[in-house]
Order: C-alpha cells, then structure tokens, then sequence
C-alpha cells in the first residue's frame, strides 16, 4: 500500500519530501494574515492596596485572522495577567490574574476594580483566548505564566484556537501612558489532508474514516519564552487500535462524497500540538472505497502510513494526498507470455495417412 503525498511549501521556498510509510509528502505552510483588531480596556493598578491617581490601565490589541475561529468580528474575550516591579521592591506585585476582558460594543471591559498605572514602575502584561474562553490550565507566579500540561486532543473543548501576546518592560508614567499593544499570534499548528483522485476514467472512490494517530496531546505553555515544552502523549502503545487519535472529519457536503480522476475533497482543519517528531511514528489513516464503471465497489479498505512531521507553532499544513489503483492494494490486471514460449518451432506430429499418387481417389459416402 503506497498514497503519494506532494509538499510545497509556501513562505520558505524549500522543498520537503519524506517517506509516508511508502508514501511521499509535502506540505504547504500556509502564510498568515494580519488583522488589526482595536480592543481598548480600562483596568486598575494598585500599589499595596493603594490606588494611585493616574491614567487606567488600557489594551489595544491584534491579532492573525488566518484562522477557522477568531476573526476581527468574532473575537469578543481575552484573559489578562500582569505584575510589575518598582525600584524598592523587585519582588513582582500580581495586578492582573486570569482577568477576563470583554468586548462591549466597541470598548472592552472588565469586572472588578479599576487597576492604574504607578509612576516609574516596570510593568509585564500577559494574554490568551482560547477561542473567546478560558484554559483551564495556567498558572500564574508573578512574573511567569505557564500553561501546564495543556491538551490538544479528540476533545471538542480541546479542538480550539489558542492565541496569546505579552507586552513586557513598560514603564509607567504619572500621565500620558499609551494603551498596552497586544499582538496576539497563532501558538498551535493546524494540519489538513487533501485527496485527489488519480484513478483511470470510469472509477469512483470515496474517501472517509481519516484519523491522525499517535500524536502528542500535552504540553506546557511558557509565556516568558513563548515557546513549547515537555510534549508527551497521555498513552504510549505499540497497539494501533490503542493509540491516541484524532478523527480529521469532512464538511457535510463532502461527506461520502465519490470522487472521478483529477477530483479532490479537503478535510477540515484539526489543531495538533507544535512538535519535531525524531522518529515516523505518527500515523494517518483513511478507508477508501472504490467503484468500477459498473458500479461494482471493488476494494473497500482501510490505508495508513507512518510519518516524521515537524510542527511549528502558528503554522498550518496542508498534506495532499494523491489516490491510484496501486496505492490503494489493487492489482492491475496484466497479461504476459509463457517463458518457454517458442514460435519459431513447430512440434513434429505423425497421422499415419499412406498416400498413393497417380491413383483414383473414391469419395467416402
């Protein structure tokens, strides 16, 4: 069994191909687009309990609109830490814990007190919206944000956008202090697979039941760093009907949708932890199903092949896999000759007939 993967890759102009159990891939990582997105709040700093007569808090913000989730008309709830320093006390001072910010027609808005800038004080400011909600994973230790053991797996509360931005080393001023900028950006990647029909005229396939398996499905977060760390899957197992796994589903209207030569079905985006898998032992699986001209199904099976990705976070992968006859296990029907075949020799046969030339020949009644 062979499925031909194709990769392009946009934005970094290099080409990537690796074996996909026996098949070949590419993967086209897709640019993300800016969108700027106004989000104003009014927050309140306090001084051990004393609250200091400047200019509120406030957040402008910004954030990648290539997503399935968050776009500007949609992005309605980020939640906000901060701490800050001051020059007699090192020690960070939490201002902003888990704060929820929320969109209110045109402002943002919070409960609570109001928080206000302290003169000469160092400011650190961290964000996140898992798609308009909490985590339900971090944990805040002035100045640190960490989101720990994070999941990213079959869970539809875990199929979620997650975006995040830090504003650091701000010093505030008695007046006149600018809006916090948040510049929110992708922390996932994004994968889909694209299957195109390369069978010969007259044959149908369908494609269904794709699944990723034996990914990692937790990680830590750390804000300071913004990067990932200690990924690991929930279960290990060499038993495939064990492993960890991921259904990557159709649109209805793709659904069970047959497919002729040259047509193509996507699935919809699964988010998957940022990763560099050392070894090919993340699988994809798919059923395919195939109809001859006479509407016969002639081969309904399961496929999978192993692969090595390397996922970066806020990246998104399109796999395009590519369906023939012989990808799928089938045979082609072929002819070839007998290896001692010899048309040049003649088999010497004897029949016995006497003939008598110059004789009368009698017709047989």
């Amino acid at each position: 069994m062979r499925t031909s993967i194709f990769l392009l890759c946009n934005n970094y102009n290099y080409n990537n191909n690796f074996n996909f159990n026996v098949m070949k891939k590419s993967l086209i990582i897709l640019a993300a687009a800016a969108l700027a997105m106004a989000a104003c709040t009014t927050t309140k700093d306090i001084d051990y309990g004393v609250a200091q007569a400047s200019k509120q808090v406030s957040f402008t913000s910004h954030v990648n609109k290539n997503t399935r989730a968050l776009s500007n008309g949609n992005f309605s709830q980020f939640n906000v830490f901060g701490s800050y320093t001051t020059a007699t006390s090192t020690t960070p001072t939490q201002v902003f814990n888990n704060i929820a910010v929320t969109k209110n027609g045109t402002d943002w808005t919070y409960s609570g007190d109001a928080r206000y800038w302290i003169k000469d004080a160092t400011y650190t400011f961290y964000a996140y919206s898992k798609e308009n909600a909490e985590t339900g994973t971090n944990r805040f230790n002035a100045p640190e944000l960490t989101l720990e053991d994070y999941p990213v797996d079959a869970a539809a509360e875990n199929q979620k956008d997650l975006v995040f931005a830090s504003a650091k080393n701000i010093t505030g001023k008695e007046s006149g202090n600018d809006k916090v900028a948040f510049d929110f950006k992708h922390i996932l990647s994004k994968i889909h697979f694209k299957f195109t029909s390369d069978f010969p005229e007259g044959y149908k396939v369908k494609v269904n039941m794709v699944e990723v398996r034996n990914f990692r499905d937790k990680g830590t977060f750390t804000a300071s760093t913004g990067e990932w760390s200690n990924q690991k899957r929930s279960v290990e197992t060499e038993n495939a009907d064990n492993m960890l796994k991921i259904s990557a589903t159709f649109a209805e209207a793709d659904t069970d949708k047959e497919l002729v030569r040259g047509e193509s079905v996507t699935t919809q985006d699964i988010y998957v932890l940022p990763f560099a898998y050392t070894q090919p032992n993340v699988r994809l699986y798919f059923q395919l199903t195939i109809i001859n001209e006479n509407n016969e199904v002639v081969s309904q099976k399961v496929n999978y092949g192993a692969f090595k990705p390397t996922w970066a976070k806020g990246t998104a992968y399109s796999y395009n896999v590519t369906l023939t006859g012989k990808e799928a296990g089938l045979e082609k029907i072929e002819f070839t000759t007998s290896d001692d075949m010899n048309l040049d020799g003649w088999a010497a046969g004897t029949d016995n007939v006497e003939f008598n030339f110059g004789s009368e020949v009698t017709a047989e009644e």
